[in-house]
């Protein structure tokens, strides 16, 4: 914090190839009006461009600190990331997305209520030619008007319908002290494909969020993401199982009829994932990452928060899922 009070905030970039995107995310972030930041890059590239790219600006700004991955990290280089971090608040900045110039300034206040844990806002997808798309479930404006919205209600919002409003890691700022545990992690376990709402599940047990109307970040969506990869889309059968069973500890899903309703809609989420999958030839990824028995143990959990005929239609419904591989 500076002697004026304005807290220090690291903006972190895990770097992955791809330097021409990266460049129009490192300038947004130059461009914020919140004065008081760093920028953090960890390049976990697989060439030497982005450092290439990176020494005209290295030699101008003393704010931005590089750093060179020994061998890849993968998903660990956010924590590569937050381990060079020297701000009180963090708001990572994906190397394909970028920031709108307000964005820090913005949010950075709502920090100052001791009771919200996380600031995130409306955000907008864009296309690989930085093209806006329309808005997806995910993506769709939780208000109209700036707002604090409760723990639970925003918990159960995420775990009801199997979808994460609050954003990718770069749409939320945050407390560094209030991560404790790794980004990535929740209650032990380590996330991958939604590593980012497991991470605002582990803040949203400390505190509420505060939400910003306004598109404050751009979150660029196109064909070489590892949403569109089987290696990140099966494992997430079992992943938001976990999610939802565990995130109970917590006080989330507290009543039984909100955890059936979590654990059905994830059931139908998944004829989704397992139908790709075949149709893919993965069965292999279905068998690694045990979609058979946790589509089975769904099954049985919404069989006993149901009533006799409810039950008996849902587990067929999963036993079919499973009979499709």
């Amino acid at each position: 914090m500076t002697s004026t009070g304005t807290p220090l905030v690291s903006i972190l970039i895990p770097a992955y190839n791809e330097p021409d995107l990266l460049e129009i995310a490192l300038q947004s972030a130059l461009a914020q009006t919140y004065s008081n930041m760093e920028i953090v890059i960890c390049d976990d590239s697989t060439d030497d461009r982005v450092e290439e790219m990176l020494v005209p600006y290295l030699a101008k700004h003393a704010n931005i600190r590089y750093f060179r991955n020994e061998k890849q990290l993968r998903e660990d280089n956010f924590n590569r990331c937050i381990e060079h971090a020297n701000g009180e608040y963090i708001n990572f900045l994906c190397h394909d997305d970028r920031f709108h110039p307000d964005k820090i300034r913005r949010m950075a206040g709502w920090l100052n209520l001791p009771d919200v844990a996380l600031v995130t806002s409306y955000r907008q997808r864009i296309d690989g030619f930085g093209n806006p798309l329309p808005d997806i479930a995910a993506t769709s404006r939780l208000s109209w008007v700036d707002t604090v919205i409760p723990n639970t209600v925003l918990a159960d919002h995420c775990l009801k319908h199997v979808v994460n409003p609050i954003g990718e890691p770069t749409t939320v700022l945050f407390r560094k002290r209030d991560l404790k545990e790794p980004f990535g992690y929740y209650h032990g376990k380590k996330y991958v494909p939604i590593n980012d709402l497991a991470t605002w599940m582990q803040l949203l047990s400390k505190g509420h969020a505060a939400y910003i109307a306004d598109p404050l970040s751009s979150f660029r969506q196109h064909g070489g993401q590892g949403q569109f990869n089987a290696n990140m889309i099966i494992p997430a059968v079992e992943q938001w199982y976990r999610l939802i069973r565990d995130s109970r500890l917590d006080g989330f899903l507290r009543s039984d009829e909100d955890f059936r309703t979590a654990l059905i809609h994830h059931r139908h989420q998944c004829d989704w994932i397992v139908r790709m999958a075949v149709d893919g030839g993965h069965h292999e990824l279905l068998e690694r990452y045990r979609a058979n028995d946790v589509i089975g143990e769904m099954a049985r959990l919404i069989g006993e928060a149901s009533s006799d005929d409810e039950a008996d239609a849902e587990i067929e419904g999963a036993a079919e899922v499973v009979r499709r591989r």
